[in-house]
């Protein structure tokens, strides 16, 4: 089990192209920042990271904005889901085998 910030190959492979994309399961019309830096601009002293903008866009923005997070759990390969079916009433129950 890993816990940590959405990468931008995770929101690549989910679908999260650089292109206006509404129909992928990442999309919730909100911003929110990666973890992956993308580039330092070092005539203005900013970091950029890769963000997704509110259209679904995969793009990069500074690091001195306000944007949301989005956090995630990466299981391991072997994980059984034992119940739930994922809702708010009914929760995804793990199992992992060590």
């Amino acid at each position: 089990l890993k816990v940590g910030l959405i990468t931008a190959d995770e929101v690549e492979f989910a679908g999260g192209k650089n292109a206006n994309n509404t129909s992928y399961y990442l999309y919730n019309e909100q911003n929110y920042w990666t973890m992956s830096p993308y580039r330092w601009n070092s005539s203005t002293s900013y970091a950029y990271v890769f963000v997704v903008g509110s259209n679904g866009y995969l793009g990069a923005y500074y690091a001195n904005d306000t944007r949301g997070l989005r956090p995630v759990i990466n299981l391991k390969a072997d994980t059984i889901i034992s119940t739930g079916n994922g809702t708010i009433d009914s929760p995804f129950v793990v199992e992992g085998t060590e």
